[in-house]
């Protein structure tokens, strides 16, 4: 067990950070995993901390499994944290099944000890499950993928490694385990998966848990080129506020799937239904709108798509060393000098302005009613409102339009370009360039 975990460290980069938090249960998998880290600490130079959850469904054999992780740990002298959740109570709260109420609570306090990477002893056992349940709830790619040996802060040093594999370690090693009775329940899909459907398949094929890692190990790499040509298409197809609806169509309809998915995903900050996928796709042919999840609704008009969140309420942003964050992105400053000013090319005369004369006390916030600008040029004032629906600015959008203000005038709004009084000449000393960086995609 130990050399496969090795090559599985070693292939994707774990044990890297210098903190590993191990996810203990008290099972045999976890134990393992926290008897593989310890005898690792040195040779990659990590701390080693360990958490264990109880979710309060199994009563006193819950309690005892607590017991066992308290006394493992306090033995091995590695600090643990304990988290005691009822999470039949919050399952019932939310409306989730137990099983996904339960993860989410996990994960939800390992991210909140992380200081590094979290270890969690998914085996390559766990893996083969995996695509065989998503398999059968109609999963696309990505869920035939399985399980990933890393996802962001979290790593799976065990993942090539079986359970029986897992055992033979524990027995070679004299390690002591608990066992979770409710893994031999029948009410939960995974483990008639384990004890009933995989059974019987190895009828036919004796390594199909094998033949499903491998499976998952080809798709993985499949959906990793599809998500790389879906990003080249969405960076193709953006727009100021949405995404080009013809450049979106005419890419291969999987990519098109893809695209508006991603494009749901950022938007709602979690995966969206197939079916809003698919809805939202028509409307890149027949227009209209679409309402989906969190108040989110995807709208197409002028041949652009466009995704609505709520309205934001109004925000403002003070400038801190040479930045503004924003309720969605912030505002990057580069202060240029009078012998830069006469290298900008013209393309960027929309993000900068003349500073020769800006007070020191100004910010960004949204729209205010009555914010008028006169641009470069013009022969006098129009809205904010006019001037944004001139640049195609869809209403459900404006309030996320940054402003840069003193509290009395409009100097410059992203998209428009700065005030005519604050326009860029040649005899201006000093200017701004102003760089939007927007990370909520909705």
């Amino acid at each position: 067990m130990r050399c496969k975990a090795l090559e599985t460290i070693r292939a994707h980069g774990m044990l890297q950070k210098g903190h590993v938090l191990a996810a203990v249960s008290g099972g045999a998998d976890s134990v393992s995993l926290l008897h593989l880290l310890l005898s690792l600490r040195e040779e990659f130079g990590f701390s080693l901390e360990a958490a264990h959850v109880n979710h309060g469904l199994r009563g006193e054999e819950a309690d005892r499994d607590e017991r066992f992780v308290r006394a493992l740990c306090a033995e091995w002298d590695v600090p643990l944290h304990v988290l005691r959740a009822d999470v039949a109570a919050e399952a019932a709260r939310t409306g989730e099944g137990l099983e996904a109420c339960g993860r989410r609570v996990r994960y939800a306090f390992f991210d909140s000890l992380a200081r590094g990477e979290i270890a969690t002893a998914h085996t390559r056992d766990d893996n083969a499950e995996t695509v065989l349940l998503h398999l059968m709830r109609g999963s696309g790619l990505r869920g035939l993928c399985g399980i990933p040996p890393v996802r962001g802060s979290v790593i799976r040093p065990l993942l090539d490694v079986s359970r029986a594999e897992v055992e033979a370690y524990c027995a070679e090693n004299g390690l002591s385990f608990v066992t979770d009775s409710s893994n031999a329940s029948g009410a939960f899909a995974r483990n008639r998966v384990r004890h009933e459907i995989l059974p019987a398949m190895r009828t036919v094929n004796p390594a199909v848990s094998d033949a499903l890692v491998r499976c998952s190990a080809s798709l993985s790499k499949d959906a990793d080129c599809l998500e790389a040509l879906t990003r080249e298409l969405l960076e193709r197809a953006k727009r100021s506020f949405g995404y080009d609806a013809a450049a979106l169509l005419a890419a291969h309809p999987a990519l098109t799937s893809r695209a508006v998915e991603t494009i749901l995903r950022e938007a709602m900050r979690e995966k969206p239904q197939a079916h809003h996928v698919e809805q939202c796709v028509r409307l890149l042919s027949a227009g209209g709108a679409v309402q989906t999840e969190k108040g989110t609704t995807v709208c197409a008009y002028g041949g652009v798509l466009y995704v609505r969140t709520p309205l934001r309420r109004a925000w403002t942003a003070p400038i801190e060393n040479d930045t503004a964050v924003l309720p969605f992105g912030r505002v990057r400053i580069q202060k240029l000098s009078a012998e830069n000013i006469q290298k900008i090319h013209k393309d960027l005369l929309p993000s900068c302005l003349c500073c020769d004369t800006i007070a020191s006390d100004v910010f960004f916030r949204s729209r205010l009613p009555g914010d008028r600008m006169t641009r470069a040029g013009a022969s006098g004032s129009k809205s904010m409102k006019k001037l944004m629906e001139e640049r195609g600015v869809p209403a459900c959008r404006r309030n996320d339009v940054p402003i840069l203000t003193d509290g009395e005038r409009v100097l410059w709004a992203e998209g428009i370009g700065c005030d005519a009084q604050f326009a860029l000449t040649p005899q201006s000393r000093s200017a701004w360039m102003l760089q939007v960086i927007r990370e909520d995609k909705g």
